[in-house]
């Protein structure tokens, strides 16, 4: 087994998220809405969930985070000015920063996302325990894992939203990946008797 046919699963689902913030970010682009906007959005919330989990919480876990939503702020704000030219058509070159943006995104945006949703599903599992115990300590862990999840959602979701690709939406996904497996026959050994 190669390390690219135990990667195809990740990839596949990579795109299926990137399909689903496609399809959103067209409907907020339907409305005259910049992509860049949207993703601000989600890439601010994600810091103030991280600045509490982080500054309230007293848990440094979510600093590193911080320097990915810094890389991530600085493609919302400088890549718009880097789109194509209005008179020739041609991409503008993007500066080394965003480059460098773009390639951290690329790596960090499905895994952030998984580990967002996993944190929030455990927060909300946290609550369900605190509500029937009464403890307090459920209660912290949901505080911790809600808003640490939250921010690794949020910033992928910046990510994913950055990167949406209306060129994907054309793709049949299912057809596409069941064409991608290798399917051989298996012999069957018929015994005689």
């Amino acid at each position: 087994m190669s390390l690219e046919s135990l990667l195809k699963p990740i990839q596949w689902a990579d795109e299926q998220v990137l399909r689903y913030y496609t399809k959103k970010t067209e409907a907020w682009e339907e409305k005259g809405r910049s992509k860049y906007s949207l993703a601000q959005i989600c890439n601010v919330a994600a810091a103030c969930a991280n600045l509490f989990y982080s500054g309230v919480l007293g848990n440094y876990a979510g600093l590193p985070i911080f320097l990915v939503q810094g890389s991530d702020l600085t493609r919302n704000i400088k890549e718009p000015s880097y789109k194509k030219d209005t008179t020739t058509g041609e991409n503008t070159a993007l500066p080394v920063t965003i480059q460098i943006a773009r390639t951290i995104a690329a790596y960090t945006r499905f895994p952030l996302f998984i580990s967002g949703a996993a944190l929030l599903v455990k927060g909300i599992v946290d609550i369900m325990t605190f509500a029937a115990t009464r403890e307090t300590e459920p209660l912290a862990n949901a505080l911790e894992n809600l808003s640490l999840g939250y921010a690794m959602l949020g910033t992928a979701s910046s990510m994913y939203i950055k990167d949406s690709d209306p060129k994907l939406l054309g793709k049949k996904p299912i057809e596409e990946w069941i064409h991608q497996l290798e399917l051989r026959p298996i012999p069957v050994r018929v015994r005689k008797e």
